[in-house]
């Protein structure tokens, strides 16, 4: 009976400590009521996430969380679309901040997602995982070469849906894919 009431203070105390580690993990926002969350390098790329729009724009969204600490640059797209949609941002700067975590889009009620990451992962990482340029990456939302547009649908077809392939008229008046460009920029 002792041992059982023990146990129990125990799991108490040990959850505890997770929710409150959990804080310091998401800026300052329990796990359950994170709709979406993007780690600091992938925002200083400069890109806006798809999937982030996606969460800044479902129903339950109701704050956009973003840590100070990350250049303006890299930040503003992200203010900019939550202004553009009527969400509400705040910048946190927080020193206790653990991980990191440089965004997160709050949902007012608690979602079933304690299994679930919510931590988006790397677009760069995806490509490159499929034996792809981190430069598709860039090309997002533009016209790709057909070599490249051929690879991508190879390699990971679920992507497809990002792209366009440019057709001869663009290349007839010197369109440049945007994959070639980045290359060509690396080396």
């Amino acid at each position: 009976m002792v041992d059982d009431i023990i146990n129990e203070r125990e799991k108490a105390k040990l959850h505890f400590l997770k929710t409150q580690t959990e804080k310091l993990i998401y800026l300052g926002e329990f796990k359950e009521n994170v709709l979406a969350a993007l780690e600091k390098q992938e925002i200083e790329r400069n890109l806006i996430h798809n999937e982030i729009k996606e969460a800044m724009k479902d129903t339950r969204a109701v704050l956009l969380k973003i840590r100070r600490d990350i250049p303006f640059d890299s930040i503003k797209p992200y203010i900019d679309e939550a202004e553009k949609i009527g969400l509400r941002y705040t910048l946190v700067d927080d020193i206790t901040f653990r991980g990191n975590i440089g965004l997160v889009i709050v949902s007012q009620e608690p979602l079933d997602n304690e299994n679930k990451d919510v931590v988006l992962e790397s677009a760069t990482k995806i490509y490159t995982d499929a034996g792809l340029s981190e430069a598709f990456i860039y090309g997002e939302g533009h016209k790709i070469c057909p070599k490249h547009y051929k690879e991508l649908k190879a390699k990971l077809p679920e992507r497809l849906d990002k792209f366009q392939e440019m057709n001869f008229f663009d290349r007839l008046f010197g369109k440049v894919c945007p994959i070639d460009r980045f290359d060509k920029k690396e080396r």
